[in-house]
C-alpha cells in the first residue's frame, strides 16, 4: 500500500474517529457549558434533558430544556425539542447556511415587573460593567441564510404585574413556517413567504405574505387574518386606565400589507382588506350605557399609512346606539371621555413646534350609517328633557377630503316624537363647502320648554316644519335660498287662562346671506289666530307673566365701545316682500276697572309688502276688521319706517260706542246705551326728531246716540245724527277746519233726583271731601297758575274754523224731583245755525237760534259770538216770551210757600262779553203774576214774598225788573248765576227790611217813608212830611196790591208839655174866635188865627175867667187878678193829660196821615189801613212823637 494511501487512510480514519467523538463531546460539552454559564451569570437555573449532535449532518438537537425563574423553580423558558442543521455549503459560499431549523413546543413566559423592568432584565444588563469594545469600521456583511425554519405549538404568556388587574396574555397553537432567510446575494432578491398562525388570548390570527428582509429596497407583503379578537378582554387588561369600559365587541378581519424601503425612496406601508367589527357596547364607569355597535364593516381599497392617504371601497355602520346625557350640574357625559384641557402655554408651544403637513386624506366610493339611534337625557334645564332620535340614515357617496372632491350627502332621522329631519347635498371637504337641503318636519315646541324655562314661565305649544336651501361657501359665507317655515296649532299661554293661539304660520321664499349681511322673506302668513290680554288690577299685563324675571341684571356693556363697534360694523339688511295676518281675533280685558270691561275684535286682516330695512321705503299696508255685531274699520295706505312716515286712508262704519261703555274712567257715571261712529279719513304722519307732523281730512259722524242718565239710568242725551262734514286739519301747528258741524233730532234730559243732585253735574263721580281736605291739609300750595298761563300766552293759539254749526230738531227735557211735586218741562224744535266760527280773534259768528217751551212760548238767540278764540267775545240777545208760570207750582210752593195761580214771563237778556269783561242787560217782565194758595214747606222762606211781590206789580200787573250784570270773568270769584241770584235775594230781603227804600228806588226816588215826626203835643204835619206823603200816595197809587198800615205812638215824657201848651193855644184861638164873633166879623180857620203880644194877656185873661178849675179869688168871692204868668201856670197845670188824652193825640196824629194821604189820590183810600197798637212803643231810632208806615200786600 502505497504511503499517501495510507496517510490519507489514517488521516480519514482520525477524522472519522474524531467525528465520531464530538457526538459526544459536544452534547456534553453544549448541557455542561451551558447550565455552568447560567448558573454563573444569573440567578436561574438550566435544565436539559438530552442534546444530540450529528457531525455527519451537522445537526444539533436539543431536548428538554427549560430556564427558571430568578431566584425560582418557575420555568420562564422550556421546549421540548429544538433541532439545527447547518448546510456543508456554508464552506464553501463562506457563510453561515443553516438547512433547517425546527423548534418544538416552546413555552415562554413574560412578566412586567415594575416601569420598564421585566423578568428577562438581568439577561439586559449582562457584560454592562465591561468596557465596551471599539465599533469596528463598516466592511463586507456577514452572510447568512436561515431555511426551513419551523416553530410548532408554540406558547407565551405575558403577565403585567404593574397593572391593577395584573393582567395576562395568552398565545397558543404559535406556529411559524419560514421557508428561507438570509442576505447571501443570490438569496437576497428571492422572496420569503412565511406563514404565521396562532391564537391570541382565545383568538385565532393567521398571518402570510412575502418579503425581501436583505435586499438593497425592503419589500414585505403580509396577508393578515384576525379572527374574532375580543376588545373587551383587550380593554379589561389595558395598562392604563380607560375612562370608558368596552363590555364587548370582535374584530375580524383579512388584511394585506405591504411595506417597501430602499435608499432612494421614502418608506411605504400599504394596508388593504376588509375589516368587521360587531356587537361592539361601551359603557361609562358607572355602568351607564354609552354606545353600541352590532355591526361595522369596512372595505379598505387601500391606505398608504405613511403619507396619511386612505381609500376606502365602502364603510357601513349598521344600528349604532348613542347615549349622550347630561347631569344636574351641567356635566356631558362625553366630558369625561376627553383629555384635559392644555394650558394656554403649552398649547403656544406645541403649536410653534409642530410641522407643517398636508394632514389625512380620505377617499370612499361609499360610507352609510343604517338605522342609528341616539337616546338623549339632559337633567341641567329645570324638568329635565328626554328625547330619542331614531332611523338614523346617513349615505355617504365618493366621501373625500381631496381638494375640490365633492361628495352626495343624504342624511335622515326621526324621533321618538315623530319629528324628522332630513339634509341632502353636495359638500365638500377641502375647502369645506355644502348645498344642502335641510327639511325638518312636525318639530314639537312643548317638550322642548326646559331650554327656554329661564325666560318663560310656560310652555309653547305647536309644531314647526321648515325647509331651506344652505349653502357654505369656501370663504366661509353662509346663506340659506328657499327658506320656508310652518308652524301648526301654536299656543303662547299668559297668566289667567290668557293665551296667543295660531293655527298656522307660513313663511316661504326666505333668504340669508351672512358675508353680505342680508336677509330676505318673500311672505309671511299667520292664520286663524286669537290673542287674549288682561290688564289686572295692578295695572301689569298678562303676556308680561310669560317673561321670567331674571335672578340678575346682565352686565352693562360700555356705551362708548358699543357705539364703537356698531359704527365699524355695517347695519344688518332685512327685506320682507309681503306679511299678512289672516283672521286675527283679539280679545282685551281690563280688571284695573271695577267692571272688568273687554273690547274684542274679530276677522283682524292685515298685509304689508315690501317692507325694508335699514333702507326706508313706502310700504303699502292694509288693515280690516270687525268690531261688533255690525262695527267693521279699515285701514290702507303705505308707511315708512325710519323716520316715521304714515299714509293712509281709514273708514270706520257703525263702529259700536257702547261697546266700550264700559272702559269709561270709574269716576264717569254716566253710560253709552247705543252709539256708532262712521268716519272717512285721510291721513299723513310723519316724524320729525322728537315730534310729529301731519295732516288729516275726510268727515266724521256719531248716529243714534243714546247717553244713560247716572241718576236713573234713564236717557240723558241723545240724537239720530252727529256729522263733521269736510274736516282739514294739521298736527303742527295743530290746526283744524270743519266746513260743517250738523245736529239732527237729538234730545237732552235735565234731571234733579230727589237728593237735589242734577244728572248734568253728576256725570263724573264725588271725591270724598274728606280725603281731599286730608290730603291736601299741610300743603302747601304750589302756584302753577302763573307757568301755565305765561306758557299758554307764549305758544300761538291753533286755528281752527267750523264754517256752521247746525241744529235740527232739538228737544230738551227738564224734570225737577228734588221739589215735593215734580216738576217737568219741554223745549221742542230747537235748532238754528252758528256760521263763521273760528279762533282768529277778528272772526266773529253769526248766531240764530229758535225753539219753543212746552210747544208755545217762543225762545230765539241771536247775535254774535267767537268761543274758540282765546280771547272769548259774545255779544247774544236772548229773548223768551209768554213763558206760563203756573207750572213752576212746585217751585213756588217749596221756596215760596204759595201755587202761582198765573202769571207769564218774559225775558229780554243781552250779554256782551269781550277782553274776559261782561256787561250784561237782564231784562225780566212778569205779567199778572199771582200767587194762589198757600202751601206748607219747610223750604219756603221767611221772608215776605208777597209783599215783595206786590211791591214789584205796577198798576198794570206787570212785574218789570232789570239786572244789569258786570264783571271780570278773571275774577274767580266773579260767577253770573251767582250775581243774579244775589240780586234777587237783596231784592227779597229789601222788601222785607226796607220796602219803602225798595218802592221808592223802583220808582225813580230815594226818600224813606217809614215814618212821620210829629212836634211835641202836635198832629200837625210838617210841610217838608207833606210833600213825602204825597209822593207816598202817588207810590201807592202804582202799587194797588200794597196796603198801608198806620200806627200812631206819642213821647210820654215829652208830649203831655206838648199838649197842654196845644190846648192853651186852642183855647186861647176860640177866645179870639168868640171875640171876632162878638165884633160880627167872620170866624178864621183855626190854623190861621194869630194872636198878637199885645192883645195875649186880654184874651190869656179871657180865658183864665171861663176856666172851671178852682181858681184864686179875693175875700168878696171875685177872681183876683193875676200875672200872665201866674195865670199860664195855673191853666196849663189844670189841662188834664193822660193815656186818654195822650191815646186820642196818637189818633189824631195817624188820621191827619191819613186824610193827608186820601186827600193827596182818592184812588187810595182803600188801601190804608189805621193799625192800633201800643202808643208808647219806643222808636229804633229817632222821635217818639211819630207816626209809623208799614206795607203788606193784599
Amino acid at each position: 500500500m502505497k504511503r499517501w494511501m495510507k496517510f490519507t487512510l489514517f488521516a480519514c480514519s482520525l477524522i472519522f474517529l474524531l467525528l465520531l467523538s464530538t457526538m459526544l463531546i459536544v452534547p456534553w460539552q453544549v448541557k455542561k457549558q451551558g447550565i455552568a454559564w447560567i448558573d454563573r451569570e444569573t440567578d436561574r437555573s438550566l435544565t436539559i434533558e438530552k442534546v444530540y449532535f450529528n457531525p455527519f449532518t451537522l445537526t444539533l438537537e436539543i431536548s428538554g430544556l427549560q430556564l427558571s425563574e430568578p431566584e425560582r423553580d418557575a420555568a420562564f423558558v422550556s421546549f421540548d425539542r429544538l433541532m439545527v442543521s447547518v448546510s456543508s455549503r456554508s464552506l464553501f459560499d463562506w457563510a453561515l447556511i443553516f438547512d433547517r431549523v425546527e423548534l418544538d413546543n416552546p413555552v415562554v413566559r413574560l412578566e412586567q415587573l415594575a416601569k420598564q423592568e421585566f423578568n428577562f432584565s438581568d439577561f439586559t444588563r449582562l457584560g454592562g460593567d465591561e468596557p465596551s469594545e471599539p465599533k469596528p469600521e463598516p466592511g463586507k456583511p456577514f452572510h447568512f441564510s436561515f431555511n426551513n425554519i419551523v416553530i410548532s405549538n408554540g406558547s407565551i404568556d405575558f403577565t403585567d404585574q404593574t397593572s391593577v388587574r395584573q393582567s395576562t396574555h395568552t398565545i397558543r397553537e404559535l406556529n411559524l413556517q419560514v421557508p428561507f432567510i438570509g442576505n447571501i446575494p443570490y438569496l437576497t432578491d428571492e422572496y420569503v413567504e412565511p406563514f404565521l398562525s396562532l391564537n391570541l388570548n382565545g383568538s385565532d390570527i393567521l398571518a402570510e405574505g412575502q418579503l425581501k428582509p436583505f435586499h438593497e429596497s425592503i419589500e414585505t407583503s403580509l396577508t393578515l387574518l384576525l379572527d374574532q379578537i375580543d376588545l373587551a378582554f383587550y380593554a379589561y387588561h389595558f395598562p392604563l386606565p380607560l375612562p370608558i369600559e368596552i363590555k364587548s365587541g370582535e374584530i375580524d378581519a383579512e388584511l394585506d400589507l405591504a411595506y417597501r424601503v430602499s435608499s432612494t425612496e421614502q418608506p411605504k406601508l400599504l394596508v388593504g382588506g376588509e375589516l368587521a367589527l360587531t356587537d361592539l357596547e361601551v359603557r361609562h364607569q358607572d355602568d351607564s350605557p354609552l354606545f353600541r355597535l352590532p355591526t361595522l364593516i369596512l372595505d379598505l381599497d387601500w391606505a398608504e399609512v405613511f403619507q396619511q392617504d386612505i381609500n376606502l371601497l365602502s364603510l357601513d355602520l349598521y344600528q349604532p346606539e348613542l347615549y349622550v346625557s347630561r347631569d344636574q350640574s351641567g356635566t356631558w357625559s362625553y366630558q369625561q371621555l376627553l383629555p384635559e384641557p392644555a394650558g394656554e402655554d403649552q398649547f403656544e408651544e406645541q403649536s410653534e413646534e409642530e410641522p407643517e403637513g398636508t394632514g389625512l386624506l380620505l377617499r370612499a366610493e361609499h360610507a352609510a350609517l343604517v338605522d342609528g339611534t341616539i337616546h338623549f337625557r339632559d337633567d341641567y334645564p329645570p324638568g329635565g328633557f328626554n328625547e330619542e332620535l331614531r332611523g338614523i340614515n346617513l349615505q355617504l357617496v365618493n366621501l373625500s377630503n381631496h381638494f375640490h372632491d365633492t361628495t352626495a350627502l343624504a342624511f335622515r332621522l326621526q324621533s321618538a316624537r315623530d319629528m324628522t329631519l332630513a339634509i341632502n347635498g353636495p359638500v365638500t371637504l377641502q375647502p369645506v363647502t355644502a348645498d344642502l337641503q335641510v327639511t325638518l318636519v312636525e318639530f314639537l315646541l312643548e317638550p322642548h320648554y326646559p331650554y327656554l324655562a329661564d325666560l318663560l314661565t310656560k310652555p309653547l305649544t305647536g309644531t314647526v316644519s321648515l325647509a331651506s336651501n344652505v349653502q357654505l361657501a369656501a370663504d366661509g359665507n353662509l346663506s340659506l335660498q328657499d327658506g320656508g317655515l310652518e308652524l301648526h296649532g301654536m299656543v303662547v299661554p299668559f297668566g289667567d287662562n290668557d293665551q296667543f293661539t295660531l293655527e298656522n304660520i307660513s313663511v316661504s321664499g326666505g333668504r340669508f346671506n351672512l358675508n353680505e349681511r342680508q336677509a330676505e322673506v318673500a311672505a309671511a302668513t299667520l292664520r286663524n289666530g286669537r290673542l287674549a290680554v288682561t290688564r289686572r288690577a295692578n295695572g301689569s299685563m298678562t303676556p308680561l307673566d310669560l317673561l321670567r324675571q331674571p335672578n340678575k341684571e346682565p352686565d352693562q356693556a360700555d356705551p362708548v365701545q358699543e357705539e364703537t363697534e356698531k359704527g365699524q360694523r355695517e347695519k344688518f339688511k332685512f327685506k320682507l316682500q309681503s306679511f299678512d295676518i289672516d283672521n286675527l281675533n283679539l280679545k282685551f280685558t281690563d280688571a284695573s276697572m271695577a267692571r272688568e270691561p273687554h273690547a274684542s275684535i274679530e276677522q283682524l286682516d292685515f298685509s304689508l309688502e315690501n317692507l325694508n330695512y335699514p333702507i326706508s321705503e313706502q310700504s303699502p299696508f292694509k288693515l280690516s276688521g270687525n268690531i261688533g255685531q255690525e262695527g267693521k274699520f279699515s285701514f290702507k295706505g303705505t308707511v315708512a319706517h325710519t323716520p316715521l312716515r304714515v299714509q293712509s286712508d281709514s273708514s270706520v262704519n257703525a263702529f259700536p260706542l257702547a261697546d266700550f261703555n264700559d272702559f269709561l274712567p270709574e269716576d264717569v257715571a254716566v253710560s253709552l246705551k247705543d252709539g256708532k261712529l262712521y268716519s272717512d279719513l285721510a291721513i299723513q304722519l310723519q316724524q320729525e326728531q322728537d315730534s310729529f307732523s301731519g295732516s288729516f281730512a275726510g268727515r266724521v259722524s256719531i248716529e243714534d246716540l243714546s247717553l244713560r242718565d247716572p241718576l236713573t239710568e234713564g236717557e240723558m242725551l241723545a240724537w239720530k245724527g252727529l256729522g263733521l262734514e269736510g274736516i282739514k286739519g294739521e298736527l303742527s301747528p295743530f290746526a283744524l277746519q270743519i266746513k260743517e258741524v250738523a245736529l239732527s233730532k237729538y234730545l237732552a234730559n235735565i234731571l234733579i233726583d230727589q237728593a237735589g243732585k242734577i244728572n248734568l253735574t253728576s256725570v263724573t263721580a264725588e271725591q270724598p271731601e274728606a280725603a281731599t281736605s286730608k290730603e291736601n291739609s299741610g300743603k302747601p300750595v304750589e302756584e302753577t297758575a302763573e307757568p301755565e298761563e305765561a306758557t299758554a300766552e307764549s305758544a300761538p293759539p291753533p286755528d281752527i274754523r267750523i264754517d256752521a254749526l247746525t241744529l235740527q230738531g232739538g228737544t230738551v227735557n227738564f224734570t225737577d224731583r228734588h221739589l215735593p211735586s215734580t216738576f217737568s218741562t219741554t223745549m221742542y224744535e230747537l235748532g238754528g245755525r252758528v256760521t263763521g266760527m273760528a279762533s282768529d280773534e277778528t272772526m266773529q259768528a253769526d248766531v240764530d237760534l229758535r225753539g219753543q217751551l212746552e210747544n208755545h212760548s217762543p225762545l230765539s238767540i241771536s247775535g254774535k259770538i267767537n268761543p274758540l278764540s282765546q280771547d272769548l267775545f259774545t255779544d247774544l240777545t236772548i229773548r223768551f216770551e209768554d213763558i206760563d208760570l203756573v207750572p213752576m207750582t212746585p217751585y213756588s210752593g217749596t221756596y215760596l210757600g204759595y201755587a202761582i195761580d198765573k202769571g207769564k214771563l218774559y225775558l229780554d237778556l243781552n250779554y256782551h262779553i269781550e277782553h274776559q269783561k261782561i256787561d250784561a242787560d237782564n231784562s225780566i217782565m212778569i205779567d199778572q203774576f199771582t200767587f194762589g194758595d198757600k202751601i206748607e214747606s219747610e223750604q219756603a222762606t221767611s221772608l215776605p214774598i208777597g209783599l215783595a211781590i206786590a211791591l214789584l206789580k205796577d198798576q198794570n200787573g206787570e212785574i218789570q225788573l232789570d239786572v244789569p250784570i258786570s264783571g271780570d270773568l278773571n275774577d274767580p270769584s266773579f260767577s253770573i248765576a251767582g250775581t243774579i241770584f244775589t240780586v234777587l235775594k237783596n231784592l227779597l230781603v229789601k222788601a222785607a227790611t226796607s220796602p219803602f227804600s225798595l218802592l221808592a228806588s223802583m220808582l225813580g226816588g230815594e226818600e224813606d217813608f217809614t215814618s212821620v215826626t210829629f212836634a211835641e203835643g202836635l198832629a200837625r204835619i210838617s210841610e217838608k212830611d207833606q210833600q213825602s206823603l204825597a209822593r207816598l200816595a202817588e207810590m201807592l197809587s202804582k202799587r194797588p196790591a200794597l196796603t198801608l198800615e198806620i200806627s200812631a205812638f206819642v213821647d210820654r215824657e215829652r208830649d203831655p208839655e206838648g199838649y197842654r201848651q196845644e190846648q192853651l193855644r186852642q183855647m186861647l184861638v176860640a177866645a179870639k174866635q168868640q171875640q171876632l164873633t162878638e165884633s160880627g166879623l167872620p170866624p178864621k180857620d183855626p190854623e190861621e188865627v194869630e194872636i198878637g203880644s199885645e192883645e195875649y194877656p186880654e184874651i190869656l185873661t179871657l180865658v183864665y175867667k171861663n176856666a172851671e178849675f178852682p181858681r184864686p179869688r179875693n175875700f168878696i168871692g171875685m177872681l183876683q187878678k193875676l200875672p200872665v204868668k201866674e195865670m199860664e201856670k195855673l191853666l196849663l197845670a189844670n189841662i188834664i193829660v193822660g193815656d186818654e188824652q195822650l191815646a186820642e193825640l196818637a189818633k189824631q196824629r195817624a188820621q191827619k196821615v191819613r186824610d193827608l194821604l186820601v186827600a193827596r189820590n182818592e184812588s187810595i183810600k182803600p188801601q190804608i189801613f189805621l193799625k192800633p197798637t201800643d202808643i208808647y212803643q219806643a222808636p229804633k231810632e229817632g222821635a217818639a212823637s211819630r207816626v209809623e208806615f208799614s206795607i203788606a200786600s193784599k
